[in-house]
């Protein structure tokens, strides 16, 4: 079970031709959409293009196949369509994730207001947000830094992120016809939002709420991604709630993508793991949950994944089961971020034995599903290995890795 060293790993590296799935049957390849038609992907069963024709207040869905008709619950499903990222304007981050494309009207201390092209005005309490990203960074791994500070700050202050990386702390008691007003230790301090990356919110003062029960991501056609507690469509209409008492209306159209959350499915990142890493030579890279590798958010096949885990090579996971669940399943890559470079092997083994080995993946490579049993299982044990170039840009994804109870 020890990681092999890296002379040994190159070798078997050079074997890792065929693609062995047991207990699950043969993997293929992940099934591109149809004519434009968005996949849903049931959590047992092969991927489908369908449209969501509605959503009941149950989570039931029902999906449009082909003009067959097709309803599963939101906990029997893992995903359908594809995440969008915003590419231009201004992003309103709320505490529990939540990022909405919008344009800043302005703010005092109590309230933020915005206009949504798909929502429409939007009155938010400070107490919601935690910030405001104000110009999107046009590289994506520093637009996924600061996206990622704002939501995880800390201290007792407000903060402006100004675009030369100054900062600025304070109270913040206006954001008015482009300027933002902030009350310092030294004095008032009138600042033009020109000059301003990004706005944080004094974390201190923030509510955190985390949903209960079955949510979802839900991701909308201008970029805006929500944690959605409830969400119902008649196939012309969506409302969309928040835990935080939020609640929105857009057109059905404007839903491209949803993951549900509490369902069937538990996601590893959200499980403690043992984790251990061999550098090829001395770099040391740590594992990151639902981010690749270098912190940025998990990107393969020109896709953004919200749920995953980023290593390096060679690395090995290392999971608990204890038993509770049936299938592992997830797609391997790697990151887009590497534009086309790294090369590595997947292993998994569950309670000590080889259950899967991956050809080599490179990076462009299409995503490879993988579905494994591990039923009755102890431990499951993840491994990432070097491949053609000994480590150079291994940046490798475990998307959407999950277990199956």
């Amino acid at each position: 079970m020890a990681l092999l060293p890296p002379r040994a790993l190159r070798v078997l590296s050079a074997t890792l031709t065929t693609l062995v799935v047991l207990g699950g049957g043969p993997a293929a390849r992940m099934p591109s959409s149809i004519a434009g038609v968005p996949e849903a992907r049931p959590v047992e069963g092969d991927p489908f293009p369908a449209q969501i024709a509605s959503i009941d207040a149950k989570w039931q869905i029902a999906l449009d196949a082909g003009g067959k008709q097709r309803t599963l619950p939101a906990a029997d499903i893992y995903s359908w369509g594809g995440c969008i990222e915003p590419e231009r304007g201004t992003l309103v981050i709320l505490a529990n994730g939540t990022a909405l494309v919008a344009e800043l009207s302005g703010a005092g201390r109590e309230k933020l207001t915005a206009e949504s092209a798909l929502f429409g005005p939007l009155s938010l309490p400070l107490e919601l947000l935690a910030g405001v990203l104000v110009h999107l960074p046009a590289d994506p791994l520093q637009r996924d830094l600061l996206v990622d500070r704002i939501a995880a700050a800390t201290g007792n202050s407000d903060r402006i992120v100004l675009t030369n990386r100054d900062e600025i702390a304070g109270s913040i008691t206006m954001i008015q016809e482009g300027k933002i007003r902030v009350e310092t230790g030294v004095g008032p301090l009138t600042v033009d939002l020109a000059r301003v990356r990004a706005v944080i919110y004094n974390p201190a003062l923030s509510k955190r709420k985390r949903p209960s029960g079955l949510c979802a991501w839900a991701g909308f056609s201008d970029g805006s991604r929500l944690v959605a507690t409830a969400l119902t469509s008649d196939g012309k209409s969506l409302q969309v709630k928040l835990s935080e008492g939020l609640a929105w209306s857009t057109a059905a159209k404007d839903l491209v993508f949803l993951q549900p959350l509490g369902g069937r499915v538990t996601y590893l990142s959200e499980l403690e793991a043992k984790y251990r890493h061999v550098p090829y030579l001395d770099l040391s890279w740590p594992y990151r949950i639902d981010r690749n590798v270098s912190g940025g958010m998990l990107r393969a096949a020109g896709r953004l994944w919200l749920k995953g885990i980023g290593v390096h090579s060679a690395a090995r996971l290392s999971y608990p089961l204890a038993g509770s669940y049936r299938f592992f399943q997830a797609e391997l890559a790697i990151d887009d971020e590497t534009q086309g470079r790294g090369s590595v092997g997947f292993r998994v083994y569950v309670d000590g034995q080889l259950r899967y080995t991956s050809p080599i993946v490179r990076g462009g490579s299409t995503p490879i599903p993988i579905r494994v049993d591990v039923s009755a299982a102890k431990q499951l044990d993840l491994v990432v290995d070097f491949a053609d170039r000994a480590d150079e840009l291994d940046h490798a994804d475990w998307l959407d890795a999950r277990l199956v109870r």
